[in-house]
């Protein structure tokens, strides 16, 4: 049996579970499959608390452009054609 924790996917907010083993790692909701970083100190991907507040000298990213800028990159992998 795997330890996990719970943390708030910085897209859609809702609580994911997330192995201890992947803390560090880039993992997917399985709500709304935004990526974000694992960690268990509640901090999101963005640098920020998860409360949205930015670190000193980071600047603050919204979660839903984050999210759109994610989409575009995997519609333009997916219509890249390889010739």
């Amino acid at each position: 049996m795997s330890i996990r924790f719970t943390q708030s996917c910085p897209t859609c907010g809702r609580r994911v579970q997330v192995r201890a083993s992947l803390i560090g790692y880039t993992v997917a909701c399985q709500h709304c499959n935004a990526e974000f970083l694992a960690n268990a100190d509640g901090e999101d991907t963005f640098g920020g608390a998860a409360s949205g507040s930015a670190v000193a000298g980071a600047p603050y990213v919204d979660p839903l452009m984050a999210r759109v800028e994610q989409a575009l990159q995997r519609a333009a992998e997916q219509n890249t054609v390889i010739s």
